[in-house]
């Protein structure tokens, strides 16, 4: 027991030793492991000295855990101090705004108290229209027509049977009443009554001899409506009467110098029955229209295109007739401003990724604005939809196999969608009024600039060359594909070959120079030795159905040994390998070419030519090689290139290429 209190008690001495070490800010962990290696000479003593840090680290881990949860107690705790003190600073500032708020209207009532009798009886001049639609429920509309100005305004007693105090307000086309209601922090406010037009009201004094008739005016609403109105002096009633005749007066005027507007009726006309009726139809259907921007604002806000187009064109008619015989511009101004919002709303309308090619998500809208004749809108709508159908559809195809097998996927996606776009564009369309295919072709046009620009960057790529025939093969089969829109009336050939002239110039100018590349190397290795083929190989049947395509007979130049199955022709190796690959350049270019590339296709020809022609000049003839230079000197001036010549002006150009002869004539004069 004595033993093991001895040794508790060194473990907790060398503990504090070693801990005290560890905390020291001088501590270097490279010299306390070499003193720990200089003082221990057995590893069960490191193993003591290495369960007393271990021991000293897991204290240190658990002291600093401890310290961790207080730290963040504590900061909880004045988190939720500091909000219930901004709480408190919020409710401080909101009682003081409501303070000042309420001294502000204080002031502002004390002033209008002093200057009651100024305001009361001028002409409104410093009253504003939105001032009135602040003060007034309900008399947002005023805002609708621009221009409208206030002319003159007070309150006025109503007679009925119960007398009630009414505020008119007299615009330069209409006359407002309103009812006052509570006041709110001291502040007048009132609630619309009544918003007639100047036109249809007409305004006579009251004559009777009563002293109170004598503040009293009538004022009369066509059909059959009649109000009278008591003024506060009989000053203020000959200005009420005097300002609303001189208003009326004024429009009457300003109607008839406008063409096209009608002029109101006279009060004798009114008493004709027919009109009256046919006046409170239109009353009707101006009170139905009334409430249709409303109507209109929920199905917005809802996203019932269906509901409000519906709407619109139920009452285009109703529209029309008002303004043929009683128009109401604020009603067809207010209604005009929900249409260019639909429109906005449907024009902006985008399917999902997924849906550009399904008919209902993308002709729904597009029908939509067909029934709001707005067609323009129905139009870029359409072929805004289609572009991002066809480009997703164009990305999904994946670069697999050869490049004519991709090139046939990308133009037969391509020239099908166009054309199936035609289609759906003259079934949807064909029944407007204006013309619309001028659009689609505009639309085609910038298609096939997108087309053009994605295939050539596989076909014609930037710093490379693609293999002799690939290229001739893509754009042979993007021409064929092209060929498909000529059933629809719509040939884009030409503008796909100029288009692709670029690519095609500079694939053309690249090739002749690998086939210059490939006659410089091989003049180098040459031995002008006659060339033999092995019978069964094949090779010499390949040379000879190639030469054919020129009307050459290569057996006039051909040698048969029977003895060991060889066919000898006395043609050089340079020869036959320049006859191949000029071959391939041909036939490649007879696929890519069109009037465009024709100076370029010509040029690279007679330079290819010349080269192998100037090769053979400059070859110097012995004994062994005079044969086979002089029969493929022969050969290439007199067989050869006389056939290019008359195989381009045949079947590649369909017109002469004196550039090329120029060849044959030099050759002649050496």
């Amino acid at each position: 027991n004595e033993y093991k209190s001895y040794l508790s008690e060194a473990m907790t001495a060398h503990s504090n030793h070693y801990e005290d070490k560890l905390k020291s800010a001088n501590f270097d962990p490279k010299i306390f492991v070499q003193q720990l290696c200089k003082n221990f000479d057995n590893a069960q003593d490191l193993h003591g000295v290495r369960k007393i840090i271990e021991s000293v680290r897991q204290t240190n881990a658990s002291q600093l855990k401890d310290n961790v949860y207080k730290n963040y107690g504590q900061f909880i705790d004045t988190s939720k101090e500091i909000t219930f003190l901004e709480a408190e600073m919020y409710k401080l500032g909101h009682l003081l705004t409501e303070q000042r708020a309420l001294l502000t209207c204080l002031t502002d009532d004390a002033i209008s108290t002093e200057k009651a009798d100024v305001a009361e009886s001028g002409l409104g001049d410093d009253l504003s229209v939105s001032k009135i639609v602040e003060q007034v429920q309900g008399a947002a509309v005023l805002q609708e027509i621009p221009g409208r100005k206030i002319l003159h305004n007070g309150m006025v007693t109503e007679k009925g049977e119960e007398e009630k105090q009414v505020r008119l307000v007299l615009l330069n086309d209409c006359l407002m009443s309103a009812c006052p209601t509570k006041r709110v922090f001291m502040s007048e406010s009132y609630k619309m009554i009544d918003l007639v037009e100047l036109k249809n009201i007409t305004v006579t004094d009251i004559t009777d001899k009563s002293q109170e008739s004598k503040l009293c005016f009538k004022v009369t609403q066509y059909p059959g409506s009649t109000y009278i109105y008591k003024a506060e002096s009989e000053q203020r009633k000959v200005e009420w009467i005097s300002i609303i005749k001189r208003t009326q007066q004024e429009n009457k005027e300003l109607s008839t110098k406008r063409p096209g507007i009608e002029l109101p009726m006279s009060r004798d006309d009114c008493m004709d029955g027919k009109w009256s009726e046919n006046r409170s139809r239109l009353d009707f259907r101006a009170e139905i229209l009334a409430d249709l921007p409303e109507e209109l604002d929920v199905c917005i806000a809802q996203r019932d295109f269906d509901n409000a187009v519906r709407k619109l064109r139920n009452a285009k008619v109703d529209i029309a007739k008002l303004d043929q015989t009683n128009s109401a511009p604020e009603i067809r101004s207010r209604i005009e401003q929900r249409l260019q919002k639909l429109t906005e709303l449907l024009t902006e309308f985008n399917v999902g990724a997924g849906l550009y090619n399904h008919g209902k998500a993308s002709k729904k809208p597009v029908k939509q604005l067909l029934l709001l004749e707005k067609v323009t809108q129905a139009t870029t709508l359409f072929l805004r939809n289609k572009t991002n159908g066809l480009r997703s559809s164009m990305r999904r195809i994946k670069m697999e196999g050869t490049m004519t097998l991709y090139i046939t996927k990308l133009s037969q996606t391509f020239f099908s969608y166009i054309a199936s776009v035609g289609t759906e564009f003259k079934s949807i369309f064909s029944q407007t009024e204006t013309g619309s295919m001028p659009s689609y072709v505009a639309w085609v046009e910038s298609e096939l600039e997108w087309f053009v620009a994605m295939f050539s960057r596989q076909v014609f790529p930037q710093g490379s060359v693609v293999g002799h025939g690939i290229a001739g093969e893509c754009v042979a089969i993007a021409l064929k594909h092209a060929q498909q829109l000529c059933d629809y009336g719509l040939d884009v050939r030409f503008l796909l070959h100029r288009l692709l002239q670029p690519g095609i110039s500079t694939t053309l100018k690249r090739n002749h120079i690998q086939i210059i590349d490939a006659s410089k190397v091989r003049a180098k290795e040459e031995q002008w030795r006659r060339v033999s083929f092995d019978r069964k190989s094949g090779e010499y049947q390949l040379l000879d159905t190639l030469l054919k395509t020129y009307n050459i007979d290569i057996t006039k130049y051909s040698v048969m040994m029977e003895d060991n199955n060889k066919i000898y022709v006395s043609l050089s190796n340079s020869v036959v390998s320049f006859v191949r690959s000029f071959h391939s350049y041909i036939q490649d270019a007879k696929k890519m070419y069109n009037i465009r590339v024709r100076k370029q296709l010509v040029e690279s020809i007679r330079s290819c030519l010349q080269f192998q022609t100037f090769q053979l000049e400059i070859a110097k003839p012995t004994d062994q090689t005079k044969s086979v230079i002089h029969s493929s000197s022969m050969f290439l001036t007199k067989e050869f290139i006389p056939a290019i010549v008359e195989y381009l002006e045949k079947e590649v150009t369909g017109q002469p290429v004196p550039e090329v002869k120029k060849i044959l004539k030099g050759i002649e004069m050496v």
